[in-house]
């Protein structure tokens, strides 16, 4: 086993008294990412899942005391801290054993809102493009000479995965609507890239969706700064307190933030940041679509807010290759091409089709999606349908269920979808299962054709072997 070196002394200390930790539910996106930071700014940790994987696999190897299932006769030590899942109850054996030695309880929000009231911290919030913009303001921030701690909802290999310790006291980590997360956050600057109605369970109407986005702006520290989209509601302003500074970032003529002398190279953009007035060198965007050229004039405004060098940020964003599962680009046994792409949101499928016709002109996409949650399937069924049929064939999976009752999961289904994109004159047909799909797709896939696996269920899962049929 090997471990990385240790800063000698424990640099979370103004934001946790002690350098003990246990995670329970340590597997998942961001618990594994919390850990990975904590481990990196010298935490003695431990963690358990259910199930094990890669990211416990990565864990293991960083020093770390990892298991599979419930064990509560491995943990150690005294007065540390306790974190779990959303998904762990408090009456966990192993959070029970220790809350019985001393330790703090915290939700994973609760300790990533402590972590950033210890640090200069940056967040980025918004409905859409906030992994990779987490991703792009840590790129930059490098590339100016800075070693931030982040804490991303995706793996980046380049930047060490989806969590960092840092030696600066910068720390950029994503703002997340859901459940109000971001509220726990204690940030110096803060982005909201855009708000859309996404997660149905936690906002059931426009109004309660904009308060909580304003109630995120209203944490800003004094004398930090909001960065927000132009047309971001100027509802979600109204909470910012009257010293914290607001810049805007748009297309428009008085954006703050905003792009000059756009080039479009088969959807991959170049263009000239101008930030506060000041022109800044060319930035050639190694991501493909124009909502990446969005995303990166907001980590330059990130880096902006903490005063970098900003030539050394633009150089940081073009060399930034993006987040995994983020227009990721395969290549199959036969030299067929396959995008995977975690988009789940109608907004998100756009983009990313836009972005396809873009990169790969005169191809056939042939799509396969999987629905993320009944309630989202529901309430956005004519937005999915319109912009599914501008695709040239669909593969609808089954839908991916999380957290409903068994009266939504029979509200809804993926023959339902199906029916809406054919109304709205697009070719889709039920796509069954993710075991089901390589088959599917390999009986209608055509030699040119663009296959494109989308959803941020599981479906992750089909693509190795659908790589091998093309």
């Amino acid at each position: 086993m090997t471990t990385e070196t240790l800063p000698v002394t424990w640099q979370a200390g103004s934001s946790f008294a002690s350098r003990r930790f246990h995670f329970v539910g340590v597997g998942g996106s961001g618990m594994s990412g919390l850990a990975r930071l904590l481990r990196g700014s010298g935490a003695d940790l431990s963690g358990s899942d259910m199930s094990g994987g890669q990211l416990l696999d990565t864990l293991s190897e960083r020093g770390c005391d990892i298991w599979v299932g419930c064990q509560p006769s491995r943990i150690v030590g005294e007065d540390g801290y306790v974190i779990r899942s959303a998904a762990v109850p408090s009456s966990d054996p192993e959070v029970q054993e220790c809350v019985r030695r001393g330790f703090t309880s915290l939700l994973y929000a609760e300790a990533v809102g402590r972590l950033s009231e210890g640090r200069r911290t940056l967040a980025i919030g918004g409905t859409h493009g906030k992994t990779t913009t987490t991703g792009l303001t840590v790129a930059a921030l490098r590339g100016a000479g800075l070693d931030p701690a982040h804490l991303i909802g995706g793996e980046v290999p380049e930047l060490g995965g989806n969590g960092h310790g840092g030696t600066s006291p910068e720390f950029v980590v994503e703002a997340c609507e859901f459940n109000r997360s971001f509220h726990n956050l204690r940030p110096f600057g803060a982005a909201i890239l855009n708000v859309d109605h996404d997660h149905f369970d936690c906002y059931p109407s426009t109004d309660e969706l904009v308060a909580a986005f304003a109630g995120y702006l209203a944490r800003v520290r004094p004398g930090g700064t909001a960065l927000v989209e132009e047309a971001v509601p100027t509802a979600v302003l109204n909470s910012l307190r009257s010293d914290v500074h607001i810049l805007t970032v748009g297309s428009g003529l008085w954006a703050d933030i905003r792009a000059l002398e756009v080039g479009d190279s088969l959807g991959r953009f170049s263009f000239v940041p101008m930030v506060l007035g000041r022109r800044l060198p060319r930035v050639q965007l190694a991501l493909s679509g124009r909502h990446n050229m969005h995303n990166a004039l907001f980590a330059l405004g990130l880096a902006q807010v903490a005063g970098v060098d900003m030539v050394g940020a633009c150089q940081g964003l073009a060399g930034f290759s993006g987040v995994r599962r983020r227009f990721e680009l395969h290549t199959g046994a036969g030299g067929g091409l396959l995008v995977n792409d975690y988009a789940h949101h109608p907004a998100e499928i756009r983009v990313v089709l836009q972005a396809a016709r873009k990169r790969f002109p005169g191809r056939r996409l042939l799509v396969a999606f999987q629905p993320h949650q009944f309630q989202r399937t529901r309430c956005l069924l004519p937005q999915f349908a319109e912009v599914l049929a501008q695709a040239d064939m669909t593969l609808v999976a089954d839908i991916y269920g999380a957290r409903e009752s068994a009266e939504m999961k029979a509200s809804v289904s993926a023959e339902d979808l199906v029916l809406a994109v054919r109304e709205c004159g697009g070719q889709c047909e039920t796509g069954g299962t993710i075991a089901a799909l390589p088959a599917r797709i390999a009986g209608l896939r055509r030699p040119e054709d663009l296959v494109l696996v989308l959803g941020a269920g599981d479906i992750d899962q089909a693509v190795g072997g659908i790589l091998a049929g093309l």
